[in-house]
């Protein structure tokens, strides 16, 4: 574990007046002892293009004793601390140091003109599941933290969730996982889940597109067809109708039959390369009997299917994706056949919201590069935290989890946020559109 801090003379000196009142203050055994900088301890971010505000090297700290499974006393909580369990080494170190990246930003560490009494301790889960709930543990009892940020994979989300119960911290999940907050009243999750993208999705195409009949092609997985489940529904809802739902296999790269079933017209998709070098275009368009087609996959995936719908005239209708549609990838090379297809994203650093603008400045500020959507939900997520934490009369992780149930609308970089009755965050979602060939916020 290590610790990040910004030394000068200035600093130093404020040390030594530090320590000296220390021991008059233990001496005397009155006075209580002065609040200490803040101060960071985590394993380092990747270094940014350009260096960020001056860091001096980590030291390496010996690990403490993990304490007695007992929840510690309200009087000995680290008011002014939260804890975050992260990546930061093994196959998602890249996710965990981003993330760590933004919650340092989000409690202004590093901003000399306005220094803050903010502490942010920050532990390595390396992506393990017994390794997330040691430090889970040790943050909420040993170093006794008012709240822990976690940013898990969807199997590890769950013991997460009932680790933190167990030690009654509020923590506030960043995962995709659904109903993991049903694990108690201290678990909270910030995130676009895909119930929640599939509805504005569809409430967009319903509302702004006039759309009503709509077809889905999907690949043969969990995540598609959890997203045929919710666009389901969500179609049920808004009054539509689902006119086929066809399935492909995630090794496909040859479309026909799949066409040919969603068109009623029997095709054979040529290959690839002779997409490119040999189009040989029908008279007239396929018509078909639906007004959007949803293809909830990668964007390498989609750029196969469309390409073949496009090579076969089979146009007249509204393209829907998710947010694997959101990659520079789907924009690359002749890419017409994709014009007006819309998808949903939690973030967009292009977005015309001021909040998304001024942290997308600050972080390219900060760390000389451009931030994607764990950075912007990691910000967010320290930034509600510490706005609780702005009420002084907030002294207990109780009454910080009830203060971020009764939080209205937060104006985050991610949009308006507020938790519901299950903690779950309520997020806005961007509707993105290709337009021109780039990606462009329509709501």
């Amino acid at each position: 574990m290590h610790f990040y801090k910004t030394f000068d003379k200035i600093f130093i000196l404020s040390v030594v007046i530090f320590v000296l009142c220390f021991l008059k203050g233990a001496m005397a055994e009155e006075k209580p002892v002065p609040v200490s900088p803040a101060e960071v301890k985590s394993i380092p971010a990747t270094p940014p293009q350009a260096a960020p505000p001056a860091i001096v090297p980590p030291a390496t700290v010996t690990p403490a004793t993990v304490p007695s499974a007992t929840v510690p006393p309200v009087n000995k909580l680290n008011r002014d601390t939260i804890g975050c369990v992260l990546p930061l080494s093994g196959p998602y170190a890249a996710w965990g140091n981003k993330a760590l990246d933004a919650i340092l930003l989000s409690a202004k560490i590093f901003n000399k003109e306005n220094q803050t009494s903010w502490k942010v301790i920050a532990e390595d889960s390396g992506g393990l599941p017994a390794k997330t709930k040691a430090a889970l543990e040790q943050l909420a009892n040993d170093k006794n933290v008012m709240a822990i940020i976690a940013v898990t994979e969807t199997a590890d989300a769950s013991d997460a969730a009932r680790e933190a119960e167990k030690w009654k911290v509020p923590l506030i999940l960043i995962t995709s996982k659904e109903g993991v907050t049903s694990a108690g009243g201290y678990v909270f999750q910030h995130f676009l889940i895909p119930s929640q993208q599939i509805r504005a999705l569809v409430q967009y195409a319903f509302d702004d597109l006039n759309c009503a009949i709509f077809s889905i092609l999907y690949p043969q997985d969990d995540y598609g067809e959890e997203m045929v489940k919710f666009f389901r529904k969500e179609v049920d809802r808004v009054g539509g109708k689902v006119e086929k739902a066809i399935s492909y296999s995630k090794k496909q790269t040859d479309f026909g039959d799949e066409i040919s079933k969603l068109t009623g017209r029997i095709v054979r998709s040529p290959s690839p390369a002779k997409l490119k070098t040999d189009k040989n275009e029908p008279e007239e368009s396929i018509p078909v009997d639906f007004e959007a087609l949803f293809i909830p996959d990668s964007s390498s995936r989609v750029k196969m299917i469309t390409s073949q719908l496009d090579f076969y005239e089979v146009k007249g209708f509204k393209l829907l994706g998710t947010s694997l549609w959101h990659s520079p990838e789907l924009l690359k090379n002749d890419t017409e056949y994709l014009e007006g297809a819309v998808f949903t994203d939690s973030f967009f650093k292009d977005g015309f919201y001021p909040e998304t603008t001024n942290f997308v400045d600050a972080y390219k500020a900060a760390y000389s590069r451009e931030p994607e959507n764990i950075e912007a939900l990691s910000y967010d997520t320290a930034g509600m935290i510490f706005s609780i934490l702005e009420d002084k009369n907030v002294k207990t992780r109780q009454e910080l989890a009830a203060g971020l149930i009764k939080m209205e609308n937060y104006n985050g970089a991610t949009g308006n946020i507020y938790f519901d009755a299950n903690r779950v965050a309520q997020k806005t979602a961007f509707i993105l559109k290709v337009k021109d060939g780039k990606f462009e916020q329509v709501q």
